[in-house]
């Protein structure tokens, strides 16, 4: 896959301290460096690449101190200019710079109105949504202001709101994936390929990732299914790499789920699992959720014909 590829500009925003480093470099792996993390200074510019897509992005992370905030604000050409997405960083743990942030929000909102290409999208991440006080009033009530009142900023653009946290890596996979590999013209042919799956098996919800997780695509009957796929997906393929590490050959993970019926006494009972494939040198990993035992069946005996169906969009990529 050495064609030519897409360079597309993403910006990351917000006040200082909000957690804007720390989030690329969790999306990098970077892990050994996020107790080292330091106010960015101005700007920073790093590049990342799905060889899978054949897509190339420049991130810049822009410092969020007032005063540079001005700089940005002062030369909308340099900064907010031919821009696929903007990730807006909100640290929800920091009620006293709610204001500020929803200014600053309404300040870029303001000066992107006219100028952001056709598939522009804001992806604003209410982040330091930390698993441990999900459950804190307090912290559902901040949550639930900041929703109400960023809605009616940005309404006009399309936008996504997600509650992210360096502790839930998931959530933050899910959020880039959506602002970087949204509607791209590969991505919608991995899409098709899914959907020819989908019909062919009855899966209730299906997912591609690569082997860093990102998701490729995805196909769905139903949202709350794809959530739950979308959750769980990281932390299976989590598991299937620590056994190869242990030189055991897995070739996929299932777990057995029970779903309540609401309007039924029965419940529906069926299967989520993870499967690996290996294209070449490519890794890629499918998440189906199976509502029956049937279905399952059906999902295993399509994926040789799934497999060599990406064997060949892969190819016609080079």
């Amino acid at each position: 896959m050495n064609g030519s590829r897409e360079l597309k500009k993403i910006l990351f925003c917000g006040l200082e301290s909000g957690g804007k480093t720390s989030i690329l470099l969790l999306l990098d792996k970077k892990f050994s460096l996020l107790p080292t993390v330091k106010p960015t200074i101005k700007v920073k510019r790093t590049f990342y690449t799905n060889s899978l897509l054949g897509t190339s992005i420049v991130r810049w992370d822009l410092g969020g101190q007032k005063n540079y905030r001005k700089i940005y604000l002062g030369d909308k050409s340099k900064y907010f200019t031919e821009m696929q997405s903007i990730f807006y960083v909100i640290d929800i743990q920091a009620p006293e710079k709610f204001e500020e942030s929803l200014i600053f929000l309404k300040d870029i909102k303001s000066i992107i109105s006219d100028s952001h290409p056709d598939n522009f999208q804001f992806l604003i991440l209410l982040h330091k949504y930390d698993p441990d006080i999900k459950e804190n009033e307090n912290i559902k009530n901040q949550v639930n202001y900041l929703e109400n009142e960023i809605s009616p900023i940005i309404q006009d653009v399309r936008f996504s709101i997600f509650k992210t946290s360096i502790y839930d890596e998931p959530s933050l996979l899910k959020a880039f994936s959506d602002g970087v590999f949204y509607a791209t013209h590969k991505s919608k042919m991995f899409e098709s390929l899914l959907k020819d799956y989908m019909g062919k098996t009855y899966n209730s919800s299906t997912l591609l990732l690569d082997q860093n997780c990102f998701i490729i695509a995805s196909r769905t009957t139903n949202k709350d299914y794809q959530k739950i796929c979308e959750a769980i997906a990281p932390r299976l393929t989590q598991a299937l790499e620590k056994l190869e590490e242990w030189d055991i050959n897995t070739i996929d993970i299932v777990t057995n789920v029970e779903f309540p019926e609401k309007q039924s006494k029965f419940q529906k009972e069926g299967i989520i699992f993870l499967r690996k494939l290996d294209i070449g040198d490519t890794r890629l990993y499918l998440v189906a959720l199976c509502l029956n035992k049937k279905v399952k069946i059906k999902s295993y005996e399509y994926l040789p014909l799934l497999a060599n169906n990406l064997k060949n969009l892969l190819e016609s990529f080079d």
